[in-house]
């Protein structure tokens, strides 16, 4: 449903991959030819907290260093392609697994969250070569907190609008607009959604992703925006 919507619009985007969770799709979907037009990464193998913060697993280097080189691996292997970038699950991440990332031929992280400031985010430089590539936090239309990430949206505790105006603030770099493909199909709040329930989560992504043009913003992969830093 999200790549659909995403081709309807014309709109490339890079799609962070769960290792266990593509191996699976996989077996039953030509991910392929399904993914072909969008930048691939990686989103770690199962899932692991990186820092433990929210497991209380953390991990050390040499298995942050594992987990970076099989989600690599298994991106390649089934999609043919290197993945460059990754996002830690549950954005956790420290500078253990930022030099594990580096050291595997990572070009950048996306797992923070940074402000918006006079207009401006985008991508900062790291050590070793890597880049952070944030997600964006500002305000909204009540003037309250807002992030990036369309979760809230989806569990019914924001409006697309919400986003449109964090989006109207912002003027120059590069502004990371997240989700998850599960929710347009599931959510916490009402478990797995009927047909008209997923239909009426894809519109609020559309309503997000139409408005953000309609501001005369321009949407590309992360892998794009890097190559012309």
């Amino acid at each position: 449903m999200l790549s659909e919507l995403l081709d309807g619009l014309d709109i490339r985007a890079t799609f962070f991959l769960e290792g266990d969770a593509i191996r699976d799709i996989a077996r039953h979907t030509d991910v392929r030819s399904l993914l072909q037009k969008h930048e691939v990464a990686c989103h770690g193998v199962c899932h692991e907290d990186l820092t433990g913060e929210s497991t209380g697993i953390c991990l050390n280097g040499e298995q942050a260093g594992d987990v970076a080189k099989e989600s690599r691996s298994i991106v390649r292997d089934i999609l043919g392609r290197d993945a460059i970038g990754f996002r830690a699950p549950y954005q956790h991440i420290d500078a253990i697994g930022l030099g594990a990332l580096a050291e595997v031929g990572f070009s950048y992280d996306s797992s923070k969250t940074e402000n918006i400031i006079d207009g401006k985010i985008g991508p900062r430089k790291l050590d070793k070569g890597l880049f952070e590539v944030p997600l964006a936090c500002g305000k909204d239309g009540r003037g309250k907190k807002i992030v990036s990430y369309l979760w809230p949206m989806h569990e019914g505790k924001r409006v697309a609008g919400d986003y449109l105006d964090l989006a109207s603030s912002f003027r120059s770099g590069y502004l990371v607009l997240a989700t998850h493909s599960w929710h347009l199909a599931e959510t916490f709040e009402r478990g797995i959604l009927d047909p008209k329930q997923s239909a009426s989560e894809v519109e609020k992504t559309r309503t997000v992703l139409t408005g953000m043009l309609d501001q005369g913003i321009r949407f590309r992969t992360i892998e794009d925006f890097m190559g012309d830093q």
